[in-house]
C-alpha cells in the first residue's frame, strides 16, 4: 500500500473531521461508529490516576504487596472502565422525529429517537443542544427511545437543530465519552401574538369596505384593555385568575362574517409588530369561526376557515421577509 507523507495532513483532517457529513446525508440516522466517539479523562479521572501513581511509589518504596496488590486492582478496575464508558455510546443510532410549531418566545421541542441494537442496556445517556441543560435518558436493550429537546425561539422563522452532543460517563465517572450529531431538523416559528387583538377599523369585509361595527352580542370579535366603562360581564376574568391583563371581550353584529386582515391597514406600525396584530388576528378570527383572509405585500390567501387555513395564514406571516 502505498503511503505518501504529503497525504498525511489530509488523512488526519478526515479522522478527526469524520463526523462532518455532506448535506444530503443528514437525512438519514446516525450511527455512533467507533470512529465518531472520543474518549477522555474527566478530573475525577486524573485524580484517579494520581492517586494510583502514588500508591505505586508508596508500594515500591516499602517493597509492600499488599500495596502492589491494590494498586494493580484499581488500576485494572479504571481498564476495564474506559471498556465500559466507550460501550456505553457505541452502536447507537439517532433519527429525527417531530418538531412541533410554535410561537416567537415559546420554546421550540425537538423529538429525537435513539435506538439501542445492543445486548445490553445504555444507562446515564446525556443529550445536549447548544448551551441547553443536557437530557439524560437510559435505552434499554434493543429498544428505541423517544427523547424531547427543547431550544428558546427568539426570531420567527426556521428554527433549525443545532449540533447535538451525546456524552456519557457511565459507569465510573473517572472517564467521558462523546460524539457530535447533526439531524436535518427545523421548526418553524410564529410571531408573536399581540396582547391587544386588531381593531374592528383594520378588519375589512370581502368587499373592501369597513364592516360596519355596533355593540351587540351576536359574533365575538376579539379582546380589547378593559376600561371602566365596560361591562363585568364582558370581563375575560379566566385570564385574569391567571395573572394576565385584564381585558374585554368585544362582540359586534357584522353585516358580513368574511374579514380580512390587511398589511396596509396598520400603518404607523413596524414590520414585527404588524406581523404580531395580524397574527392576532387570525387566532381571535379562527376562534370566532369567521371566514377570514390575509393580504401581505407579497402574498394573498383568500377567505377560508379551519385549521389548515389557519396553518397556511401563521405560515405566511412567520415567513414573510424570510430568505429561502
Amino acid at each position: 500500500m502505498h503511503f505518501s507523507i504529503t497525504a498525511l495532513p489530509h488523512r488526519l483532517y478526515r479522522l478527526l473531521r469524520i463526523e462532518r457529513r455532506a448535506p444530503s446525508s443528514r437525512n438519514r440516522p446516525v450511527t455512533l461508529s467507533r470512529q465518531r466517539v472520543y474518549i477522555l479523562p474527566t478530573r475525577f479521572g486524573l485524580v484517579f490516576a494520581l492517586l494510583i501513581f502514588v500508591m505505586a511509589i508508596g508500594a515500591a518504596n516499602y517493597n509492600n504487596n499488599v500495596g502492589f496488590m491494590l494498586t494493580f486492582l484499581l488500576a485494572g478496575l479504571g481498564l476495564v472502565t474506559i471498556l465500559h464508558t466507550y460501550r456505553n455510546l457505541a452502536q447507537l443510532t439517532f433519527r429525527t422525529g417531530r418538531a412541533r410549531h410554535v410561537f416567537c418566545g415559546e420554546p421550540a421541542c425537538f423529538t429525537v429517537y435513539v435506538d439501542n441494537p445492543g445486548r445490553w442496556a445504555r444507562s446515564a445517556v446525556a443529550l445536549r443542544l447548544a448551551d441547553q441543560p443536557p437530557v439524560l435518558t437510559d435505552i434499554a436493550a434493543g429498544a428505541t427511545t423517544e427523547v424531547e429537546l427543547t431550544l428558546p425561539s427568539r426570531h420567527r422563522g426556521y428554527l433549525p437543530l443545532s449540533t447535538l452532543t451525546i456524552t456519557t460517563r457511565y459507569p465510573l465517572g473517572i472517564f467521558q465519552a462523546w460524539s457530535h450529531v447533526r439531524l436535518d431538523m427545523t421548526c418553524l416559528v410564529y410571531p408573536r401574538p399581540a396582547t391587544v387583538s386588531m381593531t374592528p377599523a383594520h378588519i375589512r369585509r370581502s368587499g373592501g369596505r369597513h364592516t360596519v361595527y355596533t355593540t351587540g352580542n351576536d359574533d365575538f370579535l376579539g379582546y380589547r384593555l378593559y376600561q371602566p366603562s365596560d361591562s363585568p360581564r364582558h370581563v375575560d376574568w379566566k385570564a385574569v385568575a391567571r395573572g394576565k391583563d385584564m381585558l374585554t371581550k368585544q362582540f359586534a353584529d357584522n353585516e358580513s362574517e368574511t374579514l380580512w386582515l390587511n398589511w396596509d391597514d396598520l400603518q404607523g406600525l413596524d414590520s414585527e409588530a404588524r406581523l404580531s396584530r395580524l397574527c392576532r388576528g387570525v387566532l381571535d378570527a379562527e376562534n370566532a369561526s369567521f371566514r377570514y383572509g390575509l393580504r401581505l405585500p407579497d402574498k394573498l390567501i383568500p377567505a377560508d376557515r379551519g385549521d389548515a387555513h389557519r396553518q397556511r395564514c401563521l405560515e405566511a406571516l412567520a415567513l414573510h421577509g424570510v430568505a429561502p
